[in-house]
């Protein structure tokens, strides 16, 4: 897939401090950034506060929200939470839906319920989980990487805000699924840096980032 005739709308990752969402948050920290969003949904605030401790804040902002009010907290970070986190042995059918709106990523720890999105990755324990967080914000993929604060430090140094790109760095080489008008600002962006890579739809709608043959 190329990027030819879509516009390059780059929008950046919505911004929200420590504590329980709530729809006011999402405005630029000082200096026009946006934040990095996780959002960790939980009965208790242990796995937000143990979470808190292993991420590297300059990247990740944790939040954290109940679980009935999960729905609302997705839906009041712009555009959407680089990642949610949770522990549930069940899910709401309002929530599951909700996740699976936005390329966001979705860390599962303990028993995955049924119907969590086609990409969550699952964990045993708390430990594997906080360390597939940290791989994902050291993630790399033809020199594109996560940059402090929210966005992506480009191979040529430039900084790029993309909500859908941040997503398929942080996780390839898993893919994200979501809906493919997600992904125009990730083209955009792919083709205005002329980076070797395209966007790859595999027949159950996941998107993944590839490498272009002799590229």
């Amino acid at each position: 897939m190329t990027a030819a005739g879509l516009a390059a709308t780059i929008p950046a990752h919505g911004a929200v401090g420590a504590g329980t969402v709530s729809p006011q948050r999402g405005a630029p920290r000082p200096g026009g950034e946006r934040g990095r969003t996780v959002l960790v949904v939980s009965r208790g605030i242990e796995l937000a506060v143990a979470l808190r401790e292993r991420v590297d804040r300059a990247y990740l902002t944790v939040q954290d929200a109940r679980p009935l009010e999960a729905v609302t907290a997705v839906r009041a970070v712009r555009p959407w939470p680089w990642m949610v986190v949770a522990d549930m042995p069940a899910i709401a059918e309002d929530l599951a839906e909700t996740l699976a709106e936005h390329p966001q990523l979705v860390f599962w720890c303990g028993a995955g319920p049924a119907r969590l999105p086609a990409h969550a990755r699952v964990f045993a324990t708390f430990s594997e989980l906080a360390a597939a967080v940290q791989a994902a914000v050291g993630g790399e993929v033809a020199g594109i990487r996560l940059a402090p604060g929210g966005g992506l430090t480009m191979p040529d140094g430039a900084h790029a805000g993309n909500a859908a790109l941040e997503a398929l760095v942080a996780s390839h080489p898993h893919p994200v699924t979501a809906p493919m008008s997600d992904f125009r600002g990730a083209l955009s962006a792919i083709t205005a840096h002329r980076l070797p890579l395209c966007l790859t739809r595999a027949g159950d709608g996941s998107v993944s980032l590839t490498a272009v043959p002799g590229r």
